[in-house]
């Protein structure tokens, strides 16, 4: 009886080890960025540096996977940008700037288009393509403010899978300049 207790015991503690926790939501805005973007938990976070410490740049990565078939990524950073810089920044560079970094992933870019409105410079591209053999949908985004500009890739690669449409809907939804959240629905 007494081994029997032990054992019931052992996998009581052993299933409340191994049971999921649940990660908070993460919000990544570098101090010097104007923009900031939601993640469902705290991604993966890198510092890539070029041929001089100067010439560094964070990268925020947040991969979400179900089962081998499905999965989101995001790839996304924020870099300072000084005010002769940002004026060089038209829409129409950036919108070009956008297409050159869709090829660079071996994708073809269409349905690009850029804005300059309320203060900030934007770009948005989709590309549809195969990777592995499967669907990948891509979307990059480049935004430019005052001071700094953010920079994302989001891709859904795969089978369809409402968790992974969620997961990528629900971050591109919480992305946006600091100072314009957006407006919260209330619900009837």
């Amino acid at each position: 009886m007494k081994n029997i207790l032990l054992f019931c015991s052992a996998i009581a503690l052993a299933s409340g080890l191994a049971s999921p926790a649940f990660a908070a939501p993460y919000t990544y805005g570098p101090e010097n960025c104007e923009f900031q973007v939601t993640f469902p938990e705290k991604p993966f976070i890198e510092k890539k540096c070029g041929q001089t410490a100067n010439d560094c740049t964070e990268v925020a990565t947040y991969t979400k996977a179900v089962g081998a078939d499905s999965s989101t990524n995001f790839r996304v950073s924020c870099n300072p940008l000084a005010a002769s810089e940002i004026q060089k920044y038209t829409p129409a560079i950036i919108e070009e700037t956008l297409k050159q970094l869709v090829k660079s992933n071996n994708l073809t870019p269409y349905n690009s288009q850029s804005s300059d409105a309320d203060g900030y410079k934007s770009a948005s591209s989709i590309a549809l393509s195969e990777r592995d053999g499967k669907p990948l949908i891509y979307n990059g985004q480049i935004w430019i403010g005052k001071k700094s500009m953010f920079t994302v890739e989001a891709e859904m690669v795969g089978s369809t899978n409402s968790e992974v449409e969620k997961t990528f809907v629900g971050i591109m939804k919480n992305m946006y300049p600091k100072d314009r959240p957006p407006k919260v629905e209330k619900s009837k």
